[in-house]
């Protein structure tokens, strides 16, 4: 009878040791998964500004603007035109 009593007390303090272990396991995995979530976030916020700043880089008035003014560029005048037709 002894022997089992201490079986028994043997796999509760077993027990109890795993079900620490698993909390203590979840708790780091959820603070864990928290920070992930946080940087996704942040992420998202930068990829959005990102977008922001293309489109203003790439605005056509900004680009005319610098062909224009640094490049020399300017439209062609109609001599300057040639039209290509596709042959069919």
């Amino acid at each position: 009878m002894m022997r089992a009593d201490a079986v028994l007390v043997a796999l509760t303090v077993a027990s109890a040791l795993g079900v620490v272990s698993a909390q203590h396991q979840a708790r780091k995995l959820h603070a864990e998964h928290e920070r992930e979530q946080a940087r996704a976030r942040a992420l998202e916020v930068e990829w959005g500004r990102l977008q922001l700043e293309q489109s203003t880089w790439a605005a056509h008035g900004r680009i005319e603007s610098f062909a224009r003014g640094r490049l020399g560029m300017g439209a062609p005048t109609p001599g300057q035109v040639l039209v290509v037709e596709p042959q069919s």
